[in-house]
């Protein structure tokens, strides 16, 4: 396997376990494009889309040699898409699992209220507990299960599913590249 294949394999999924389909630099690329702070224009890698350093020969992403494979002037539509559904995908299991953590502080909360207005005759010092701990247990819930567990289980999905659509899209890319 000659060492540009190699650099490609790797591109195509069977990359080490700390280097993403997408670089940093086109991650923040993509995140400034969809909030419109920049035009989709640039020196971009061919193979990978990683934006090139002005006088690069080498993608320091991929490993793609430009001589072989020319840069190009943007990044193609279809992969600034994955790069939407991806963060798309990841908000959606973020919030979701945010809001179950304001629901988990409401529940408690009336937990709280019943067992005051059931068991202890309405003490009003208790309903203030009660909206102490609604306010507070609410907002720490809704960190804790929204902003590290389904921070961890978004991130995973959305990554996993960018993997499955650059897998797709590199067939479809390579396949029209070879006239397929």
């Amino acid at each position: 396997m000659s060492e540009n294949a190699a650099h490609q394999a790797q591109a195509n999924g069977g990359a080490k376990a700390d280097r993403g389909i997408f670089s940093p630099r086109l991650d923040d690329f993509l995140d400034r494009l969809q909030e419109g702070q920049t035009p989709n224009s640039g020196t971009f890698c061919s193979f990978c889309y990683n934006p090139l350093t002005t006088g690069a020969t080498r993608c320091d992403h991929c490993g793609q040699v430009l001589a072989d494979r020319p840069a190009i002037n943007s990044v193609p539509r279809d992969v600034v898409e994955m790069h939407r559904r991806m963060r798309k995908r990841e908000s959606l299991i973020v919030n979701s699992f945010a809001f179950f953590g304001l629901g988990l502080g409401l529940a408690l909360f009336l937990g709280l209220v019943a067992i005051n207005v059931l068991y202890l005759n309405r003490e009003l010092w208790f309903f203030f507990i009660a909206i102490i701990v609604f306010l507070v247990g609410s907002r720490v819930l809704a960190g804790v299960i929204g902003g590290v567990i389904g921070d961890e289980i978004g991130y995973n999905y959305g990554h996993k599913k960018l993997a499955e659509d650059w897998r797709l899209h590199l067939a479809t890319r390579e396949s029209d590249r070879h006239g397929d």
